[in-house]
């Protein structure tokens, strides 16, 4: 069964580096990352200033440019955190698992991503939307490995008949989308369904639909088929 553990809420989804935990550098890091992720995904890089930046992180100026130098390494940093969020977000599966068990766990755990932190979420889509213009050659190197390496487990299920034969990147395509968007387009959602709590009445009602779904469409089975 895939290894994948639960998300602390408590826990901030992106971690300072480059010092030892509760260090004064390390909590200060931590501070700036957190407030960066939340002024990146309102302004975008260029609407983006340093200074609200350290308001934010209750920190100086200063403070913000000692760790991170410039604006355009501290969004890289925060982006690439992002990304590792997600990735992580499969954990260690292997083609011995359990193709529902494992994706079902994967699905979920990319729906408790968006809720908990739509603001990573959002950022990350901004990046994208504008053609990826600080992360391209990041996407292209690690993201790519990665889709590579997780799909050869993919061809391993759909040659057993426990997947259908969709193109890996395509079945994370779809995971992705659906996923993301309670939180990219939570505006939409709430304009649509006008949910008193969005926590309950979109993610904690939806998800076991949107899993299920997910799981019928991708065709995956806990059982060996024969091929046909």
């Amino acid at each position: 069964m895939a290894r994948i553990s639960q998300i602390d809420k408590a826990t901030p989804p992106l971690k300072a580096s480059g010092a030892e935990p509760r260090s004064v550098g390390f909590r200060q890091r931590e501070k700036i990352i957190r407030a960066a992720t939340g002024v990146f995904s309102q302004k975008g890089y260029d609407g983006a200033r340093v200074e609200e930046i350290a308001q934010r992180a209750g920190l100086p100026k200063g403070n913000v440019l000692y760790y991170y130098k410039t604006k355009k390494n501290l969004y890289r940093v925060v982006i690439e955190q992002v990304l590792s969020l997600w990735l992580e977000a499969l954990g260690d599966i292997s083609a011995d698992d359990d193709p529902c068990d494992a994706m079902s766990q994967y699905i979920r755990r990319k729906l408790d991503l968006s809720r908990n932190y739509p603001e990573a979420s959002r950022l990350f889509a901004i990046e994208v939307i504008g053609g990826a213009p600080v992360i391209g050659e990041h996407l292209k190197g690690r993201l790519r490995d990665w889709v590579t390496q997780k799909g050869a487990i993919f061809h391993s299920w759909q040659q057993e008949g426990r997947m259908a034969p969709i193109d890996p990147a395509h079945a994370f395509f779809m995971i992705w989308a659906v996923t993301q968007t309670y939180a990219d387009f939570q505006a939409q959602i709430e304009a649509v369904i006008s949910p008193a709590n969005y926590d309950a009445e979109v993610y904690e009602k939806g998800a076991p639909g949107v899993v299920a779904a997910l799981v019928r469409g991708l065709g995956l089975s806990s059982q060996k088929q024969p091929l046909r």
